[in-house]
């Protein structure tokens, strides 16, 4: 366990997603319940399935979160970093996690319990509110990445998910924007609904044709306005 102030956890909380709208002060009752744990690379955080009443903010580091067939084929979410949340259907139902989320670095989480944020929820329209908009755009999010899969080929799934990591972690760079995030050709195939040799044949024609480079497993996006005009092919 990580010794954390209180200061540091209100901090923390303040500058989240979901709570950087509400009083330093007023933070400082839930601030007092909350715990710090870290994760190491590759760490399962929690599973899908698994009975759930804890929420979860990060502090630092970076997750994916992902969900699994009956076959064991795998399709992922995407990634959440420092602010986001995750965890809290379970912890408002008190019911199964609806994916497994994973450390894919180092990661420093902070744990709410359910007995003490029901409380603090109850005491807080504005957080309540602000909760219900986080829920909403990631139900947006599942709702649009599915519809990609579904009825999108796969060069605009892979230029649309490229483009949109690039927004997230993109470094501008002398050779373009390159993604900040060691990706492989497999992960990228869990991402995108593909299968790993779909998507290595696909990413050695765009980087023979200019598009991107790839390198130690960094992606670096070369010609954006191309993958852009991919987006739009169905």
């Amino acid at each position: 366990m990580v010794a954390y102030t209180l200061e540091e956890k209100r901090d923390l909380l303040a500058n989240s997603s979901l709570f950087n709208n509400v009083d330093a002060q007023d933070l400082e009752g839930l601030a007092r319940y909350a715990k710090i744990k870290i994760f190491k690379n590759r760490e399962v955080i929690c599973r899908k399935g698994d009975m759930g009443s804890q929420m979860f903010v990060i502090a630092n580091g970076r997750v994916t979160l992902h969900t699994d067939s009956d076959e064991g084929k795998e399709l992922s979410f995407g990634f959440l970093s420092q602010g986001d949340i995750f965890g809290e259907i379970a912890l408002l139902d008190s019911g199964e996690r609806t994916a497994t989320v994973k450390a894919i670095e180092a990661t420093e989480i902070l744990v709410i319990e359910r007995r003490d944020f029901i409380p603090f929820l109850e005491k807080s329209p504005k957080v309540a509110v602000q909760l219900l908009g986080t829920m909403a755009q990631r139900l947006r999010r599942t709702d649009e990445h599915f519809e990609d899969i579904f009825f999108r080929n796969l060069p605009g799934r892979m230029a649309k998910k490229f483009l949109g990591l690039a927004e997230s972690y993109g470094q501008e760079t002398d050779n373009g924007i390159q993604i900040e995030l060691k990706l492989s050709q497999g992960e990228i195939g869990k991402l995108t609904g593909a299968t790993r040799e779909s998507v290595n044949k696909q990413m050695r024609a765009w980087e023979a044709a200019g598009l991107i480079d790839c390198t130690k497993g960094y992606i670096t996006i070369k010609d954006q306005d191309k993958l852009e005009d991919l987006t739009e092919a169905f």
